[in-house]
């Protein structure tokens, strides 16, 4: 064995020992401190384990409460702001019923479905298309005279006037 050997021989079998020594008799006063950085890892993880859950309870709680809101939305409403709509419609319906007659067969399928309104000119939407006022109807000898949120005032080639009431059904 060559000197140089021996040498790497003897620092292994020192640090073997020093390692050794260290852990088996050196460790032994710091395991109290491993031993309560331990506990309070797991007091900290009990403490996480508590907060999440009183946060999942609050969660339950609030899930409780949007189950309330949801069945409050489908249930009958006093005020209902809709149903002024629905009243006026269903009016202006039985009043076409009674005009209806007075109809052509090809004005009776038009539906006036709803309005645009932007800036002073108003839209109305008949049959899914787009009119303003001064307009005719699509295929048809029909002029738009006048147009409001509730009806559209239609005349015909032959002076003859009709009004469509909104339909929102």
């Amino acid at each position: 064995m060559k000197k140089r050997e021996k040498i790497i021989l003897v620092l292994a079998i020192s640090a073997l020992l020093y390692g050794g020594f260290d852990y088996f008799i050196l460790s032994s006063d710091e395991k109290e401190g491993v031993e309560s950085v331990t506990e309070n890892q797991f007091s900290n993880f009990i403490e996480e384990i508590n907060t999440t859950l009183t946060n999942l309870n609050t969660i339950e709680k609030k899930k409780a409460n949007a189950d309330y809101l949801i069945s409050m939305i489908e249930s009958e409403w006093k005020n209902d702001p809709f149903s002024k709509i629905e009243k006026l419609s269903k009016k202006n319906q039985e009043s076409s019923l009674d005009q209806e007659s007075s109809i052509d067969k090809e004005a009776q399928g038009w539906i006036y479905s709803g309005f645009i309104k932007l800036g002073n000119k108003m839209l109305a939407v008949i049959d899914g298309m787009e009119y303003t006022t001064g307009e005719y109807i699509k295929d048809s000898g029909y002029k738009i005279i006048r147009i409001t949120s509730e009806k559209v005032l239609i005349i015909s080639k032959l002076n003859k006037k009709i009004v469509l009431y909104i339909n929102e059904g």
